[in-house]
């Protein structure tokens, strides 16, 4: 992909993120950070529907990133670090530390951080394959789920979760983070997941719709290594 249409994917990938809404070539124009013409922007969002990144829903006229276009961008745009993230994940880890009494429970403290902070659902398996999950209402506030079946599929993925969570046991392996999109996630292909495993008895998640916030929770998970 040629640098031009890489800006362009990243910017409607970002922007689809942040407003939920599909992204048109005005809104793309108005940013300014393309020096090119309404009309190029038109020819280069064209050429990536039809490379397969975006695709074009017909209510609207604009854009969302497909599953290809969630991919490229995780791969090549979203491991950007956030030093506003690093000092409120440093800040708020150590107050748990000195809080809350056992390992336990300090991962279970965290885990509500990591929800609250990404907006979606966030879950930690222990080694004895307990699993503990919170934020599930930030999870069900996203646009996504007003959609009555998308709500029900995700629903069957929190219910079957115990059975799933082996296959990312097996992707994932100690002191690495994967990211999961949609048909290639092994929770379902309802959301997306990002999993950081800190070692071989601990699996954290981040689990969302495909519209998550990937560059948030992977610079998340690469605070908490600084300090788990």
């Amino acid at each position: 992909m040629d640098t031009r249409k890489a800006q362009l994917l990243e910017m409607v990938v970002e922007e689809y993120i942040h407003t939920a809404q599909p992204v048109g070539s005005k809104i793309l124009a108005e940013d300014g950070e393309l020096d090119v013409s309404g009309a190029t922007i038109r020819n280069e969002l064209r050429a990536l529907e039809e490379e397969g990144f975006l695709t074009h829903p017909h209510t609207s006229a604009g854009r969302i990133p497909t599953e290809t276009g969630y991919r490229y961008y995780v791969e090549n745009f979203s491991k950007a670090t956030s030093q506003s993230i690093k000092k409120t994940v440093h800040k708020h880890v150590q107050e748990i530390q000195q809080t809350v009494p056992d390992q336990r429970s300090q991962m279970k403290a965290v885990a509500k951080c990591m929800a609250e902070w990404t907006n979606n659902a966030a879950i930690v398996v222990f080694e004895t394959d307990s699993i503990y999950y919170t934020g599930i209402s930030y999870l069900f506030s996203q646009p996504e789920f007003r959609d009555y079946a998308h709500a029900v599929r995700m629903t069957e993925i929190f219910d079957q979760c115990e059975e799933r969570v082996g296959s990312l046991e097996e992707s994932v392996p100690p002191q690495s983070t994967r990211v999961f999109i949609g048909k290639q996630n092994p929770l379902g292909s309802a959301c997306s997941s990002v999993v950081w495993r800190p070692n071989q008895e601990l699996l954290f998640l981040v689990v969302g719709p495909m519209r998550m916030d990937y560059k948030k929770s992977q610079a998340l998970f690469a605070s908490l290594e600084e300090v788990l």
